[in-house]
């Protein structure tokens, strides 16, 4: 199954769409249950409906003074009052204090919003029934119930942007520490060998006019251990870029899932050979970086196969930043160098998913 097409944006757009939907059904709800009035009180009953969900819709798009906040606050409360003193009241004259009570719930972030809130319910409906416990018990009720059901929707919005903002830290820290594996390797062995260098070069600098023998010789030691960082080095460089498809998809597993990425991998490696174990996971691992640096990816699918023919590599990851790569991207070099051995590399994308398959055949 494809995940669903734009993420958080997608649920930013259908939270907002469902509140507002919310207070225009509210509103239809309460201004029709209204008609049945007298004048006056139908009038009122209409200003003060417009006026609580108006605060309520603006609040839940921005923070608002708490004058505005208030009026509609008081707004709502007369309506709970209006409704028990002409014994119309409780569902669905309630509501309108119920949304401002939720869209003021994640504005102030206090547990005594919702307390508030009901109490004014409770107040009013007492206020407007001439006295009637169990009638206001119920408005505080159903005032709780109508900003906890709206809150909700605002609360998994909430957590949904933490989420993704979590998934973007573990992606940058999968990153950060292939660099600093690579930083510290390379530290451990220059290091020391950077420093000995220094030191036998600048005994040499004093002993040339001195010792010129000694002098000489402390170059000889000088030149010698500058191969042997050189050898050192190229063997740290070619330890890190070295393939093996076994440990490039072993890792592009690690890589992805410390990420937050679900990977599947289904590969059959042993069958595969030279050249296309190489090439291979040089794909691996193209691909992996391509998903962490240009995809806000979910799930990922690796799967290596062969027959007595060909040998084939699938790498499809869900929700690319774009459906192509650019014209240098590291793809292109890979498919110049499959093609070198009669091999192919194809990518495909759309806004829901990207597939790179690569094939090269047995004979190569």
């Amino acid at each position: 199954m494809n995940a669903p097409p734009d993420g958080l944006p997608l649920l930013r757009r259908l939270t907002w769409w469902t509140l507002i939907g919310c207070l225009l059904a509210v509103g239809v709800v309460v201004v029709a249950d209204a008609q049945t009035l007298p004048s006056f009180a139908a009038v009122t009953s209409f200003a003060a409906t417009a006026l609580a969900l108006t605060v309520a819709g603006v609040l839940f798009a921005r923070p608002v003074p708490h004058a505005m906040l208030a009026v509609g606050a008081l707004a709502g409360a007369v309506l709970v009052a209006l409704g028990r003193a002409h014994d119309v009241g409780g569902f669905p004259w309630v509501l309108p204090l119920g949304c401002v009570t939720a869209a003021a719930w994640p504005t102030w972030s206090r547990p005594t919003v919702p307390v508030a809130g009901s109490a004014l319910a409770f107040l009013a409906a007492l206020a407007g029934s001439g006295g009637s416990v169990i009638e206001a018990c119920v408005d505080a009720a159903t005032t709780a119930l109508c900003a906890g059901g709206l809150y909700a929707q605002i609360w998994v919005l909430h957590v949904a942007e933490r989420l993704e903002r979590a998934r973007h830290l573990e992606r940058a820290a999968a990153v950060a520490e292939e660099r600093l594996r690579f930083a510290s390797d390379l530290h451990d062995i220059q290091g020391h060998s950077l420093h000995v260098i220094a030191l036998k070069s600048e005994l040499a600098g004093h002993l040339v006019a001195d010792d010129p023998v000694r002098a000489a010789a402390e170059l000889r030691e000088v030149q010698a251990l500058a191969r042997r960082a050189l050898g050192e080095t190229e063997e740290v460089v070619n330890g890190y870029r070295k393939v093996t498809l076994d440990r490039e998809i072993a890792n592009a597993a690690r890589v992805l899932r410390s990420a937050g990425i679900e990977v599947s991998v289904t590969a059959q490696p042993d069958g595969i050979k030279e050249p296309a174990r190489d090439l291979f996971g040089l794909v691996v691992r193209e691909c992996t970086t391509n998903v962490l640096r240009h995809s806000e990816a979910t799930r990922c699918e690796i799967s290596v196969s062969g027959n007595d023919a060909r040998a084939e590599l699938r790498f499809a990851n869900d929700r690319p930043l774009s459906p192509a790569p650019g014209p240098a991207g590291g793809l292109t070099g890979l498919t110049d160098r499959l093609a070198a051995v009669g091999g192919t590399l194809d990518y495909s994308g759309t806004p829901g998913g990207f597939t790179v398959h690569a094939t090269v055949p047995v004979s190569a």
